[in-house]
């Protein structure tokens, strides 16, 4: 009799110890026996007795040495002697895989020169021998991609593989192992990898993939596929809104360098394929899309500055490897940034001064190469504002500027070396300029001179000695104090308020407290005081001296109201949501009076150091029971803007822009706050996913306990109430009437105003990338699906409409004025915003009718000054005259009247 066994190896980390105890064995012995007693066979006691090992044969041995009784009944006769049988056996494991091509890829360490031929085989085990094997599968692969990082090969390859077991799992038949997978990323992943968000993930994983395969023709072809001209804007604004958002979630771990620069790379290729479609599609006169490039130009920045290129904070050899592997692709999308700015020609200044701060992070990129190659983008945007302003200044550059390189540099960017370079490539540029040698120069030595006193501050910060802190703190608060940005002056102010309180310096303190208290112009409730005041010396005390003094006062604070400029200060809603917070404060909101210029990061800041274990919520929507309920904190702040409330004898009244603007921040009891409200079908699987839906503005109205400013600079909501979104168009198309009629009047009212805020205000509406923004209000309202769903609104899109028409005079008299105050270098541009409004102007009166303002609005008043003012028009007073119209002063579609003016 022959006996034999065989069985399948294990793989290179088993120890036989390890064996014995996970490995289940089943040992199956056929008996075969054709030449002997069939019928005694037959009895299975017969032969399941029987010893089945030669040990087993000499333990049952009886003394004497002959065969335990039960044998003497079956004797093996003389042919069963001739036959023969062989045993195997075979290990069946539930932890050790028997597939050899998944042995290989678990064995690659001591298999590494077949680590490619493995992983695409791996593509072709079935399925179910993967998810049995699915951890050390994965532990596998990403084993591969951190210690074989040279070969980019291999990155390609396993991340095939990566999205084929991805895929995989998603499958119907595999799904009951997502709890595997989940527990893989959870305990093994992400303690190493801090991998965060598997759906994320998947989506990044699959479309990386996707686009890595992509070659110019691919490009090209899809975007051939689109039939229309705003197909091709939806796909491109969804797609770089997408990805920027996809760059600030942080998908891979900063430490998981591979993925984060084949994504980076793939994405960077994606980018600049669409970049020759704007320029292609959106560039010219016609056709320019403001936001979509704008959208382009906070992606690529975004890009750009992300953390994981940074290649300044790796060790050198590891910048090293990256840069002879994939390069330093800020340079790459740096140089594009800067082509694609210059592209621009006269739609340049349409981004002034929105890209100064943008433009400044990326010429603040400790990069040589890329700062000299950016920075002369603001000698661009100096000359573009000089030319385009009319007032022959580039202000709005100057001030923003000024503002965010404030930002930077505390935020810790910024060195010596860029001081020296900005400096130079700024004085280079301007002193060959014919017009700007003088105040470019002027402006350069400025900037140069703000930053070395910003740049001391930052290091002096970190001195111990509280006394040169102070003295720095005053350098630079001193330099705004000079160049009259208040808004940065009072920041400083109160940086040096609490250097000397920390200090016990109260007396100091005081004294700069004083200075801000300077500053404050609440004239309104001075000159309520002061009528008192006259009211006693006039009639109590007779004293007139006196009298005459209080009235000289008074007529002080009445010539600021009209001249001066008053700051106005932001408003914030904070909600303290979870068990957390002490019961005050538990799931409440309350409306924040911000400080004048204080910034919503510097507030976000201030109340997340008062909670630091707080979590800061990311969406404006109300939290659900969930987060009301948990032990944790929540806190969730976004910016209110404040609902006017006029006193009784101003409304329905021309009253001026000037006075009104102190009721617009102050003695405010009701504020509103807008979110996109998405109509439409939404993709419930992919939130990503580009849908023909439209976002319109819904809105939220919170009403406080008190008016606001009071005794504290917080108070908590009372009540809160929603706004449809189709309220809140009508609300919105209200204001912006009332804000080119507020903005006529000054105009009429002050020759001397810079004309460029009518410009950019006339622009964004009669654009015809924004064609007064009315799109969306006809996708979203002025359909009959609409009107069959909600019946009720009939009268409110019927008011809406007759608000856009109402625009038009209201426009027609802003062209005017524009016209009237034109310069050589205006000219392109009032062409530009006449012809537009005449497209503009035809295609409402065809669908919304025609309104004639009465002569009762249009009449113009005699000024002090001799010139004449359009009365100021309420929203209220523009509603009612709108609905008026409807009935009285709407001329049909056919009527030959063409132009209105006021």
């Amino acid at each position: 009799m022959k006996h034999s066994t065989s069985n399948t190896l294990s793989y290179e980390n088993c120890r036989s110890s390890e064996m014995c105890s996970v490995c289940e064995i089943t040992l199956l012995v056929l008996v075969l026996n054709q030449q002997g007693d069939n019928k005694k066979m037959e009895d299975a006691k017969c032969y399941l007795t029987l010893p089945y090992t030669k040990v087993e044969m000499e333990e049952k041995e009886v003394p004497s040495g002959k065969s335990l009784h039960h044998l003497a009944n079956f004797t093996p006769n003389k042919d069963s002697t001739k036959d023969s049988f062989q045993i195997a056996t075979l290990i069946c494991s539930t932890k050790l895989t028997q597939n050899v091509d998944l042995l290989g890829l678990l064995n690659w360490r001591s298999n590494s020169q077949n680590i490619a031929h493995n992983l695409r085989k791996l593509m072709e085990v079935e399925g179910g021998e993967i998810v049995k094997f699915l951890q050390d599968t994965l532990d596998a692969l990403f084993n591969i991609m951190m210690e074989m990082s040279e070969n980019e090969t291999y990155d390609f390859l396993v991340f095939d593989a990566l999205v084929f077991i991805i895929s995989l799992i998603g499958d119907i038949k595999f799904q009951h192992f997502n709890p595997v997978l989940e527990t893989y990323i959870y305990k093994h992943f992400s303690a190493t990898l801090a991998y965060t968000d598997l759906q994320t993930g998947i989506f990044v994983a699959c479309m990386t993939a996707i686009l890595r395969q992509m070659d110019d023709y691919h490009y090209n072809h899809y975007i051939n596929t689109f039939k229309t001209r705003q197909d091709i804007i939806d796909f491109l604004m969804e797609t770089f809104i997408m990805f920027k958002d996809l760059i600030g979630k942080n998908v891979y771990a900063s430490d998981w360098m591979v993925m984060n620069m084949m994504q980076s790379r793939v994405f960077l290729r994606a980018v600049n394929q669409f970049t020759s479609v704007l320029n292609r599609f959106f560039l010219d006169q016609t056709n320019f899309e403001l936001q979509l490039w704008n959208n382009y130009f906070h992606l690529a920045v975004a890009f750009l500055t992300h953390e994981s290129l940074q290649l300044e904070t790796f060790s050198q050899a590891k910048r090293s490897k990256i840069i002879k592997k994939y390069g330093d692709m800020r340079k790459e999308i740096g140089f594009k940034i800067r082509d694609m700015w210059y592209n621009l020609g006269p739609h340049k200044i349409k981004f002034i001064p929105a890209m100064v701060g943008p433009i400044l992070e990326v010429t603040l990129v400790p990069e040589p190469e890329l700062r000299k190659a950016t920075i002369p983008i603001f000698f661009d945007m100096m000359q573009c504002e000089y030319n385009f302003s009319g007032n022959r200044n580039f202000h709005m550059f100057e001030n923003e500027l000024i503002t965010r390189l404030d930002q930077e540099v505390e935020g810790g960017r910024g060195d010596e070396q860029y001081k020296i370079l900005l400096e130079k490539l700024l004085l280079e540029h301007c002193r060959k300029h014919k017009y700007l040698s003088a105040s470019g120069e002027k402006f350069a030595w400025l900037v140069s001179s703000l930053l070395e006193n910003l740049l001391d501050y930052r290091t002096i910060m970190h001195d111990e000695s509280k006394e040169n802190r102070m003295s720095c703190t005053v350098n630079v608060l001193n330099f705004y104090k000079e160049k009259k940005r208040e808004d940065i002056y009072i920041r400083y102010l109160y940086k040096l308020r609490d250097l000397h309180t920390d200090c016990e310096n109260f007396t100091e303190a005081a004294y700069t407290l004083l200075l801000h208290a300077e500053l404050l112009q609440m004239w309104e409730k001075a000159i309520q005081l002061s009528k008192e005041l006259a009211d006693m010396y006039e009639n109590k005390v007779f004293d007139y001296e006196g009298l005459s003094n209080v009235l000289k006062k008074r007529a002080t604070f009445y010539e600021n109201i009209m001249k001066a400029m008053r700051p106005q200060p932001e408003y914030f809603a904070v909600g303290y949501y979870g068990q957390g917070f002490p019961s005050f404060l538990r799931n409440k909101i309350f409306i924040y009076r911000g400080k004048e210029y204080e910034r919503r990061e510097d507030f976000n800041l201030k109340l997340l150091t008062q909670f630091p274990s707080a979590e800061k919520m990311t969406s404006t929507a109300p939290p659900g029971e969930e987060i009301k309920s948990s032990p944790k904190q929540y806190v969730q702040c976004f910016i209110v803007k404040p609902v006017m409330n006029l006193p009784p004898n101003y409304k329905d009244k021309p009253v001026p822009e000037q006075i009104l603007n102190y009721y617009r921040a102050n003695e405010v009891q009701q504020f509103t706050h807008s979110r996109p409200f998405r109509k439409g079908e939404k993709d419930p699987e992919n939130e990503f996913a580009v849908s023909p839906s439209v976002l319109v503005p819904a809105a939220s109205v919170v009403c406080a306990i008190c008016k606001l400013p009071c005794i504290l600079k917080w108070f908590e909501v009372r009540q809160i109430s929603t706004i449809s979104p189709l309220e809140n168009a009508i609300e919105t198309m209200e204001l912006t009437n009332e804000k080119i009629s507020n903005i006529v009047q000054q105009h009429v009212w002050d020759r001397s105003l810079p004309v460029h805020p009518l410009s950019m205000l006339l622009n964004g509406i009669v654009d015809p990338a924004v064609m007064g923004g009315y799109t969306n209000y006809e996708k979203a309202f002025f359909t009959e699906k609409y009107l069959q769903e909600h019946p009720e609104d009939q009268d409110k899109i019927e008011l809406l409409k007759q608000l856009i028409a109402l625009q038009m005079p209201l426009l027609a008299e802003g062209i005017r004025i524009h016209g009237e105050k034109l310069t050589e270098q205006l000219k392109p541009l009032h062409d530009r915003l006449t012809a537009c409004f005449k497209e503009l102007k035809k295609k409402v009166e065809k669908q919304y009718g025609v309104i004639t303002l009465p002569p009762s609005l249009t009449e113009r008043k005699p000024s002090r000054s001799g010139s004449v003012v359009l009365p100021y028009i309420m929203s209220s007073t523009l509603r009612r005259l709108s609905v008026t119209s409807v009935a009285s002063s709407v001329v049909s579609t056919s009527s030959t009247s063409s132009d209105i003016s006021l």
